[in-house]
């Protein structure tokens, strides 16, 4: 076995030894990578969570907070409007709030 070989090797020993650690914590299993890196789908979840709001405060605007009229504009059921609304906690003051922000314009 060369050098480059017993690198790996060892590298793969030490991710199963911590794998086997945070499994007998109770931690999560995709927890946090070690070399501070987010997971890409973290980001992924996030710009959706973002863009959600967004879709959601600006039907529910155009409607003037009719929200059977805002599920339709979102071709969405009206329960599946109300869950997220709950969700993401939007309100008409906090959507006021946002269109006062810096950068909420597109």
């Amino acid at each position: 076995m060369n050098e480059t070989q017993s690198k790996v090797t060892v590298n793969t020993e030490d991710q199963t030894q911590s794998e086997k650690q945070a499994s007998s914590d109770g931690s999560a299993a995709l927890a946090q990578p070690t070399n501070g890196i987010r997971a890409p789908w973290a980001a992924l979840r996030l710009l959706r969570a973002e863009t959600e709001m967004h879709a959601i405060s600006r039907a529910l605007e155009e409607s003037g907070w009719n929200r059977k009229q805002a599920a339709k504009l979102l071709s969405i059921s009206y329960r599946g409007l109300l869950y997220k609304i709950r969700q993401y906690n939007i309100t008409p003051a906090s959507r006021n709030n946002l269109a006062q922000s810096p950068g909420a314009e597109l």
